[in-house]
């Protein structure tokens, strides 16, 4: 991958343009995870059994999911939100190149440099690196949110259908940045920031850590030392990702889009108070999977068959 060259002509870096080609042809199921993470289940849960056997109700994978957003909005529909996602995708890129200039990052060492450095040189060098990593990416996040913003209520308006950031001239953009100031003012455009930035940094920071205390303490290995950074990246990902939820619901509510409102979603007072609620629902890890994904939420098991509960289904008898 890092040996694909793009002809000279093309005035775009390589690196970035892959990652906006692979953005623009995976985005059908980048959209349907935000919907997910929203909360938004359009399509009934069926019945079927665990991988252990047992009784349980199943929403329909990522591919129905956007089967389903096809079938409303059409072909076309399931691209809803890719303009934005691009621009936030190109203005990182900028931004972390802007970062890296006025604040180079340490020079890489050889295999031989390395070794030869002390216990107290290895760990300073780390400290360096992983805090000048660390503000580039919270100067990337905090630049590139107003369009993360765009993006991701742009995708929120499939619930109830608003079109204030889709269509137009300007695909949305100029009429989303209207509706964002006339609901939130300008601190709208960086609305769910603060859970995005711990996300990132964590990711970031945890890799780091593991990838070094893992390589330089317990593996001797050469050549299984570089797989390390793969499985704390999966492990990172995984302990942080409640808070990409937290902050895909924090961008959209008190939004003005019906996404953002009940019954659709509480109102929440802050991003810790939304994370709080998430976690009493058991809803922190929803849309982490897209294949098997399992309801979580009130049910009673009668036989083989699951059944979701809901507050009929205790009511007395006696009452009329």
């Amino acid at each position: 991958m890092n040996n694909i060259e793009l002809p000279s002509e093309v005035p775009i870096p390589t690196g970035l343009a892959l990652r906006l080609g692979a953005s623009f042809a995976f985005h059908p199921f980048e959209y349907s995870k935000v919907l997910i993470q929203l909360g938004h289940e359009p399509l009934a849960p069926r019945n079927t059994k665990t991988l252990l056997g047992r009784p349980a109700l199943a929403y329909p994978s990522v591919f129905q999911y956007c089967g389903h957003i096809r079938k409303r909005d059409g072909f076309l529909g399931m691209w809803r939100g890719v303009t934005p996602k691009m621009l936030s995708l190109a203005v990182q890129h900028l931004a972390g190149n802007k970062f890296n200039e006025i604040y180079p990052p340490e020079p890489e060492l050889k295999e031989e440099e390395e070794d030869a450095l002390t216990m107290e040189e290895r760990k300073e060098r780390f400290i360096k690196i992983t805090l000048q990593a660390i503000a580039c990416k919270m100067t990337c996040v905090v630049v590139s949110q107003p369009l993360q913003v765009l993006a991701i209520r742009s995708m929120a308006e499939f619930v109830g259908g608003e079109d204030k950031f889709c269509g137009g001239l300007t695909a949305g953009l100029y009429g989303g940045i209207v509706s964002i100031l006339n609901e939130n003012g300008i601190l709208g455009f960086w609305s769910g920031l603060i859970p995005r930035m711990l996300g990132e940094v964590g990711i970031l920071g945890i890799t780091a850590s593991l990838t070094f205390l893992v390589n330089t303490y317990l593996l001797e290995d050469k050549e299984m030392a570089q797989y390390t950074g793969h499985v704390a990246g999966f492990l990172a990902g995984s302990l942080c990702y409640p808070l990409q939820v937290t902050s895909t619901c924090m961008t959209v509510s008190r939004s003005g889009l019906m996404a953002g409102y009940p019954p659709r979603m509480p109102l929440y007072t802050g991003w810790l108070d939304c994370l709080s609620h998430l976690r009493s629902q058991g809803q922190l890890k929803r849309g982490s999977s897209l294949i098997f994904r399992y309801y979580t939420g009130p049910q009673v098991i009668v036989g083989d068959r699951v059944i979701p509960a809901n507050s009929s289904m205790f009511k007395s008898p006696l009452k009329q």
